[in-house]
């Protein structure tokens, strides 16, 4: 990619511009062209960042992209500074605000980019995200905690709060947060240990070691070939172990979290737990037993 002001500062003159682009460039916007007749997803940052000026920076998603956070978006956030309006639509999205550049191309830096993609994306987003972010990529929690409260505002800090607490305390899917929430938070049971391998091979979404009990979740309405089997396989390693497994999708959570508190609840009793669970409010007129 190259704007209009570094061809003309390479000596080359606005009828040559012309020639190229007649015969070899492609204008992508006014005054940005492309050396390749297809530019990459890479090129059209670029191009943007060329429309943008001088201090602009790739955010959002772009920036989590090549944070290695998430794939590479189709519309590409480029911040250009506090008194800089761009007008230029797809697939470009110029938003007026200062940020840092790091890196090449210039892009917010990966605990700035969480904290501006928390204050647009919806939970499930965000819980996906940190949970990349801090299981796949080093990410330390009490380091986007610390960043966060730095900002004199957020519009969503109690909620990037309880997500990263969710994922620090292993959960690592929208279902996996909607069982810790639902079930074992709602009905007042035990804290599961997650991310944990009772065999030593496979990890666990939930596993009550006290009880010999392990829950896995699964947003996949059925498993076929390889996944199957690998699933009867981590299964049986567990029950040779004396585990039970108990397995639940996003119907039994969604729509029945009770029930599923209560299967767990009879499983528990079986092995001395002898506490009462609490009430939820959805469960609230049917009384434990």
């Amino acid at each position: 990619m190259l704007s209009r002001a570094q061809v003309l500062r390479a000596g080359i003159s606005d009828r040559v511009i012309a020639r190229l682009c007649r015969q070899r460039w492609l204008q992508v916007a006014p005054g940005v062209y492309s050396v390749r007749d297809e530019p990459s997803w890479l090129g059209w940052a670029w191009a943007g960042l060329l429309i943008g000026g001088p201090g602009s920076v790739l955010g959002l998603a772009a920036a989590g992209h090549l944070n290695q956070l998430m794939p590479a978006p189709d519309q590409l956030a480029i911040w250009v500074g506090e008194h800089r309006q761009v007008r230029t639509r797809w697939p470009w999205h110029f938003i007026r605000g200062q940020r840092i550049g790091v890196g090449s191309p210039p892009r917010t830096d990966r605990i700035r980019t969480i904290l501006d993609l928390a204050a647009v994306q919806p939970s499930d987003a965000l819980l996906n995200l940190l949970s990349e972010a801090v299981g796949r990529r080093g990410v330390t929690p009490s380091v986007v905690l610390d960043a966060l409260a730095q900002l004199p505002r957020h519009p969503r800090r109690k909620l990037l709060i309880e997500v990263l607490g969710d994922v620090t305390a292993g959960v690592r899917s929208p279902l996996e947060r909607r069982f810790l929430r639902d079930v074992e938070r709602a009905h007042g049971l035990p804290v599961a240990e997650r991310q944990e391998s009772p065999s030593g091979r496979h990890q666990v979404d939930a596993w009550y070691r006290e009880f010999g009990v392990v829950a896995e979740l699964d947003g996949r309405a059925f498993h076929e070939g390889r996944n199957r089997f690998r699933d009867f396989e981590r299964d049986n390693r567990h029950a040779l172990l004396s585990l039970t497994t108990l397995r639940y999708g996003w119907n039994d959570t969604i729509n029945n979290p009770c029930s599923v508190a209560r299967q767990l609840v009879a499983m528990f009793r079986l092995h001395g737990w002898t506490r009462v669970p609490k009430s939820c409010p959805r469960c609230a007129n049917r009384p434990w037993p």
